[in-house]
């Protein structure tokens, strides 16, 4: 391995190159930034030493970086300068020159104390899958195989580099028996295996994402099944998350395939009208799947990138409505019964007033809430508007001219999540529930547990939208 005292700062390469700092052990070799004595300009310069090699695949591996390098022309990879090799009375060293990229890692940034907001973690994505699509695209392609937070330069305006391409790869080539390189936590699982294609890149960016998220290494994240399990240790918009989580599938074929189907499966999260421009893959059906309606459900929602409504019908006589309807008979039933019992009690003089009180009220009022909770359930309807500035929330039963209503402002709302309404028969009766502060707004609860879980990602991808809607990790 090389040691940090390979070159001193101040030393001069080549007759030509100043060492003015180290900036970093890469996957192969030590890169210092140094300046052309000739030019006054700064660049880049990555150095490996025959003497420290440990094995010839590592040199390979440079010759390699060099000659992918002198072939690519984007403007977030550093371009290309030099490679040459010089020699010394003890060793044999060899060097790639290229740009300086302004900016420090990711790794760096989050040791800093920066947290990434989710725009700007979505916005980095998009950077680097941007970077992913060219690479992607050349013939044959190229795979970088060592996407982390140290190999990404991010600039103070937010401009993102990709660096380090000692572990690069040609998809094209034989990589039966190939060296495994990369680093543990952002490799995918065929990656262990030798194997690389372009959505081993895509699982680690979706490392990498969950490393700004989090700021913890993948590999202490909880894992079901060989899979991250993030979503208890970070809060997402449930279409992100789905996203994200797609990116991070285990087995190959399950991943989202290609940078340019994740770039469209990100972009359709904020363009909901979006029509897909490619041939959809199993992944890709499958993000679309949990944004689907499920099938048979009667509510009707309308989105724009401006409005969302939501219109839930009457559930009509159901099982499920009846049940509750008979129970609630049930509680009324058992509260008028105790009633003639107190009652006549309370006329022969044996039980106090107070004490007949408290014994009838809280049956009453629970099988009347049960029973009001019925009648909506049959003949009421829903209504949730919400646009950029305000939403409203309507439960009405027009034929009885009954209506509830409440509004706020949308700038106000925390979010929308399922949440306890009650208990049925000891099991917990979940409801959509928009977020406002303390408040909680609840509604829904007759329909089905995946038209909810639907509902709730349909409205927190709207509202994470909304260029006034509080955004939280």
């Amino acid at each position: 391995m090389l040691q940090r005292t390979s070159h001193q700062i101040g030393d001069l390469i080549a007759e030509r190159y100043l060492v003015q700092s180290v900036l970093g052990q890469g996957s192969s070799g030590m890169t210092f930034a140094v300046e052309d004595i000739q030019t006054r300009q700064l660049y880049a310069l990555k150095a490996l030493s025959l003497r420290d090699i440990q094995d010839w695949k590592q040199l390979e591996l440079f010759e390699r970086e060099a000659q992918v390098l002198s072939q690519l022309d984007h403007p977030a990879i550093p371009h290309y300068i030099d490679y040459f090799q010089a020699d010394t009375d003890q060793d044999r060293w060899f060097y790639i020159v290229q740009e300086l990229a302004s900016g420090q890692s990711l790794s760096d940034w989050v040791k800093e104390g920066w947290r990434a907001s989710p725009a700007e973690v979505r916005q980095l994505a998009v950077q680097i899958l941007g970077i992913l699509q060219y690479l992607h695209a050349l013939s044959p392609p190229i795979i970088h195989r060592d996407i982390k937070p140290q190999n990404i330069i991010r600039s103070e305006d937010g401009q993102i580099y990709l660096v380090d391409f000692g572990a690069v790869q040609n998809i094209y080539r034989n990589t039966a028996g190939s060296t495994v390189v990369g680093t543990y936590g952002y490799m995918a699982p065929e990656h262990f295996q030798g194997q690389a294609v372009p959505a081993t890149d895509l699982y680690s960016l979706g490392a990498t994402l969950l490393f700004l998220l989090t700021h913890c290494s993948p590999v202490d994240l909880p894992q079901q099944r060989l899979k991250i399990d993030f979503r208890q240790a970070v809060q997402l918009q449930p279409g992100f998350a789905d996203w994200l989580d797609c990116l991070l599938e285990p087995a190959v074929e399950d991943r989202l395939s290609s940078a340019q189907e994740a770039w469209d499966a990100l972009a359709a999260l904020t363009r909901p009208s979006a029509k897909p421009v490619r041939p959809k893959s199993l992944s890709q059906r499958k993000v679309e799947a949990l944004r689907q309606q499920p099938k048979g459900s009667k509510v009707r929602l309308q989105k724009t990138s401006s409005q969302l409504t939501v219109d839930i019908p009457p559930s009509g006589l159901r099982g499920k409505i009846l049940g509750i309807g008979l129970f609630a008979l049930f509680c009324e039933g058992i509260a008028f019964a105790i009633a003639a019992s107190v009652a006549t009690s309370l006329f022969n003089g044996q039980v106090p007033p107070l004490f007949a009180f408290v014994a009838i009220l809280p049956l009453l009022i629970s099988g009347s809430g049960l029973l009001i909770a019925v009648l909506f359930g049959i003949a009421g309807s829903i209504q949730l508007q919400i646009n950029s500035q305000t939403f409203q929330l309507c439960w009405q039963i027009q034929r009885l001219g009954l209506r509830h209503q409440i509004s706020g402002s949308t700038a106000a709302l925390d979010g929308v999540k399922l949440t306890t309404a009650y208990k049925s028969n000891d099991r917990p009766v979940a409801a959509c529930t928009l977020i406002e502060g303390d408040k909680l707004h609840k509604f829904g609860t007759l329909l089905s547990l995946p038209e909810k879980e639907w509902l709730v990602r349909e409205i927190s991808d709207f509202l994470w939208c909304q260029p006034r809607q509080k955004q939280t990790v």
